[in-house]
């Protein structure tokens, strides 16, 4: 049985992971933190009272409930700050708040493997995004044109998505065609990232939205993938396996991806 406190567990993904438990033999959910401070967990996921209730300091909650592993969905607003207090209390943690860059996401790996600590921090826990992230690496070498686009809603914290980024990150090693078109207006062609160009498009769609959109081109053949996802159910087999691989993993670990997750 692995116990779980839930960061954020009023939000889309947090409420869900929290409804999700309750199905599960072999998770125990022991705590909470979000705004809604002294509400039952329960009563915010929309199922009946759990006799568990959102604390009102995450610190304290966390020391009083004690988890096996924390599992992160706030914001990124707060997310450097919670990460400090996982790591004073030593605590083992899946993470899916985006919005840090890899700069600042490298000192926190560091210190994780210092503290022997396990830890995931992945930007996106959904499989189709995992599948697709694979077939970008192989179809890379053969195919030099690469454009992503990332579509949330309006109320999208960051631009581009984390899930974006990390795409990008997967299609950057290989040789890249090049554009021979100029900006007559700045930032027309999207920015870059290592290389790739990517897109945000924020626009009200309806509910927890988010889809991303990779077309891969050489010369007389293109190829567009597109992953849509339209509740916060779809993230739970990557969440649960996740929290399941660190505790049987090695102290000192830190995944950034779920590809890593699922190896081996």
């Amino acid at each position: 049985m692995i116990t779980i406190f839930v960061a954020g567990a009023s939000g889309n993904v947090g409420s869900t992971i929290i409804r999700a438990i309750q199905e599960k033999t072999d998770f125990k959910l022991v705590g909470g933190w979000c705004k809604e401070t002294g509400e039952d967990l329960g009563t915010l996921a929309g199922i009946k009272p759990l006799g568990i209730f959102a604390s009102e300091d995450l610190k304290e909650g966390l020391k009083t409930s004690n988890p096996d592993v924390v599992i992160d969905f706030t914001s990124t607003s707060i997310l450097e700050s919670n990460m400090g207090i996982y790591l004073d209390l030593g605590l083992d943690t899946v993470i899916g708040t985006t919005g840090l860059t890899e700069e600042q996401l490298e000192s926190y790996e560091r210190k994780v493997i210092e503290k022997g600590l396990r830890w995931a921090v992945i930007p996106n826990y959904g499989l189709g995004i995992y599948l697709v992230t694979k077939f970008i690496k192989t179809a890379r070498k053969y195919f030099p044109f690469i454009t992503i686009t990332d579509k949330h809603t309006h109320k999208m914290a960051n631009a581009p998505s984390g899930t974006a980024a990390s795409l990008a990150k997967a299609a950057s090693e290989g040789e890249m065609g090049q554009i021979e078109s100029k900006e007559t207006y700045p930032g027309v062609l999207g920015g870059k990232i290592e290389g790739v160009q990517v897109f945000s498009q924020r626009l009200p769609w309806p509910g927890p939205y988010s889809g991303h959109e990779i077309t891969l081109a050489r010369p007389d053949e293109v190829i567009k993938i597109s992953v849509e996802d339209y509740t916060s159910d779809i993230y739970m087999d990557g969440v649960f396996l996740t929290a399941k691989k660190i505790k049987k993993s090695p102290k000192g670990i830190f995944f950034r991806s779920l590809e890593e997750v699922m190896a081996g």
